[in-house]
């Protein structure tokens, strides 16, 4: 397994490229809109996180409800994606301990979201404390642009509520941890166009191997119920496929990013003066 950074232009075979600072038994939270996501779109990564001595944790949101593709598949579907998904990351080696389910009915995710939304209580505390109990110091979250409205959602949990968690607010949740690394991954879609060139939208990679690129496929091929569902996905994967292995994507999410000043104060000595 090797880890690439576009904007720096490098291959590296450590995590570091990927998680500036890692350190053994590093907790990282990859968060999964529906149960499937996460090894759809971060499949590479969580083997690349726990052969680098970390800690994955799944937070599954949604309880893949609405994904029977027949009449006769409704009955009980998500009591069996929720075996399946224990089955799936089973497969890529997170014990069952450290898949967290929240069973959000599917396309509803963005109604719960908030600390006290008009349907009662959401989920804000609930993954506030979830975050500091663990410890999680990485997050990966799906690609909020144009895919699904849970993912839209799940990216905003990525982004806004996570940060939270190494704040000193709220404290009977918890003490305060610092988080360190925010990355979105992509399931359904491209990210979104950066400002710099649009082909490119990604800045990191992971290159897989033949052995982890099959691994993964059976860990996917675990959502058995979602077979026509993600069908499309499956095929598209072999487009992952070079010369060097097969390509996972990912961008850099930067929260609460400090302004530099300096460009302004550089502008501002070209100014007229009155």
């Amino acid at each position: 397994m090797e880890y690439i950074s576009f904007k720096k232009l490098r291959r590296d075979d450590r995590i570091s490229l990927f998680f500036p600072g890692w350190k053994t038994g590093e907790k990282v939270a990859f968060y999964s809109p529906h149960d499937d996501d996460a090894v759809l779109g971060a499949g590479y990564l969580l083997l690349a996180t726990m052969k680098a001595r970390g800690v994955p944790h799944v937070f599954i949101f949604c309880r893949g409800d609405a994904g029977y593709s027949k009449l006769e598949e409704k009955k009980g579907l998500a009591k069996k994606r929720k075996e399946e998904a224990s089955r799936a990351y089973g497969i890529l080696g997170v014990p069952r301990k450290n898949i967290h389910f929240f069973d959000i009915p599917d396309f509803s995710l963005m109604t719960r979201l908030d600390r006290l939304p008009p349907c009662g209580k959401g989920l804000f505390e609930k993954i506030i404390g979830r975050l500091r109990k663990e410890q999680i110091s990485r997050v990966v979250f799906s690609s909020g642009y144009l895919e699904h409205w849970d993912h839209t959602a799940v990216y905003d949990v990525g982004v806004y509520f996570s940060s939270q968690a190494q704040d000193p607010i709220l404290v009977d949740l918890g003490k305060p941890f610092p988080m360190k690394t925010y990355l979105a991954y992509s399931v359904w879609g491209d990210f979104e166009p950066s400002t710099a060139r649009d082909d490119i939208r990604a800045d990191l990679g992971i290159l897989a191997t033949e052995k982890e690129e099959q691994k993964t496929l059976q860990a996917v091929r675990a959502f058995s119920s979602q077979k026509r569902i993600i069908q499309s996905i499956v095929l598209h994967r072999r487009k992952r496929k070079t010369e060097d292995g097969y390509l996972e994507l990912y961008k850099s999410i930067q929260v609460r990013e400090p302004i530099d000043f300096s460009p302004y104060f550089k502008l501002m000595k070209k100014f007229k003066k009155r």
